[in-house]
């Protein structure tokens, strides 16, 4: 009888290892749900472009190459992007947000706005043209969004459409009632932008994961390309760190550890030279801080969705750590030594 029982604890010794490295290792939870080779690219229609800078002082010749000069550059861009420009500068907690209706190639405000940007020092700079697909197009380009969550102002541009009604289920109406449009009286106003309702659906899964942002994203990826499927790239920032994801259309990262240092995220590069500038990958997910390298994950949605996995590789441990203890103390019977301990 205690040799059956050693042999059973020895068993589930085996079966808890295996299943604490699973679990460290996030092997056992997998969070693909959906056909991940059904991304839609649209480079016949590519839906706005953006840019967004973070360095320790915004370097301003980089700055206004990138935004005027060059041959891509967001004002260039603006001749197929015409539904307005927008661009916006963190100096302190609140972003200065510079905005035009114009088409930003032939709009001499832009060239103003943009040198005003270069001149700030800030640490991050972002900026958008439109090519409306959702929505109100007779009114300054309301990228980047603007909204004021958790303590922080946070700034978003997308590049892409989605389904508004999908994007409203999702958020459930007690939020949407909280958090009136950016653009439009109400939610159900057809001036409402897809872009605004996909910034608010990321900011509820962030919120609801204690604003951890990369457990946030994740969630509100996987939930999106399972209900409300589209082009999807953005760029977020809160002021003190920059976010981007690519899915569906192109997006590239350009990082100079040297002085001037600064990273960039672009819907492609602004110059011809694009020597040093790295396209990113459908579901990747770019976190760019100030003083360090990008950090890449490679699938957003492969974040684990469970983000109680280390209690349980805990619990795991816990009891592996019980059974050995169990085990120990059934090598003696009635005061004799029945078999001997390992």
């Amino acid at each position: 009888m205690i040799r059956t029982r050693a042999s059973c604890v020895s068993s589930l010794f085996i079966v808890l290892v295996i299943l604490s490295v699973l679990l460290l290792t996030g092997t056992l939870f997998k969070t693909q749900n959906f056909d991940e080779n059904q991304h839609l690219v649209s480079e016949a229609f590519h839906e706005c472009r953006f840019w967004a800078m973070i360095s320790p002082s915004m370097p301003e010749s980089v700055a206004m190459n990138q935004l005027v000069y060059g041959e891509q550059s967001l004002k260039n861009l603006g001749a197929i992007n015409y539904n307005g420009w927008g661009l916006a500068y963190f100096n302190s907690c609140e972003p200065t947000v510079l905005r035009g209706a114009l088409p930003a190639n032939s709009d001499p405000a832009f060239d103003l706005a943009a040198q005003e940007l270069a001149e700030s020092g800030s640490k991050i700079g972002v900026g958008h043209v439109r090519r409306a697909t959702s929505g109100a197009s007779d009114i300054p380009n309301p990228h980047p969004f603007m909204r004021l969550k958790g303590g922080k102002w946070w700034a978003y541009g997308h590049n892409g459409g989605l389904s508004e009604p999908a994007l409203r289920e999702l958020i459930g109406q007690e939020y949407l009632d909280q958090n009136p449009p950016t653009v439009g009286d109400n939610w159900s106003d057809p001036r409402v932008v897809d872009s605004d309702l996909y910034m608010l659906y990321i900011l509820k899964c962030i919120e609801e994961n204690d604003w951890n942002v990369t457990a946030g994203v994740a969630k509100a990826i996987r939930n999106i390309t399972k209900n409300a499927y589209g082009t999807m790239n953005f760029f977020l920032t809160d002021g003190e760190t920059l976010w981007g994801f690519r899915l569906g259309n192109t997006l590239h990262y350009y990082y100079n550890e040297t002085s001037p240092s600064y990273a960039v995220i672009a819907s492609q590069p602004p110059t011809n030279n694009d020597e040093g500038w790295i396209e990113l990958h459908d579901y990747n997910f770019i976190i760019l801080k100030m003083n360090n390298p990008p950090i890449i994950i490679d699938k957003i949605t492969a974040v684990p969705e469970f983000t109680s996995l280390p209690i349980l590789s805990l619990i795991m441990i816990a009891t592996l750590l019980a059974a050995i203890i169990y085990k120990k103390t059934q090598c003696r019977f009635d005061g004799k030594t029945i078999f001997k301990c390992s």
